[in-house]
């Protein structure tokens, strides 16, 4: 699945072109490097999102198959560090 489309079902940010904002700034990071919106993302992989409030590490447990609630959407992912 893109970056860029995760970012956006996980519900991390509000629409994927805000998703490849933060991507393209730098302000999210995939396995602690910057890349493209369009580079695929995998289950295991750890996302860092980079803010005004600090730095935040996800693990995705597991990949949104189609549209995801807000709840199941938290269930795809686990906090590392925040």
């Amino acid at each position: 699945m893109r970056f860029d489309v995760l970012l956006h079902e996980l519900r991390l940010f509000k629409s994927r072109s805000q998703a490849a904002a933060a991507i393209q700034s730098g302000q999210a990071l995939l396995d602690g490097a910057e890349v493209k919106p369009s580079r695929e993302a995998r289950a295991g992989q750890r996302v860092t999102l980079i803010d005004h409030s600090g730095r935040r590490t996800l693990e995705i447990v597991e990949l949104p198959h189609g549209n995801v609630s807000k709840e199941k959407a938290r269930e795809l992912v686990r906090e590392i560090e925040g």
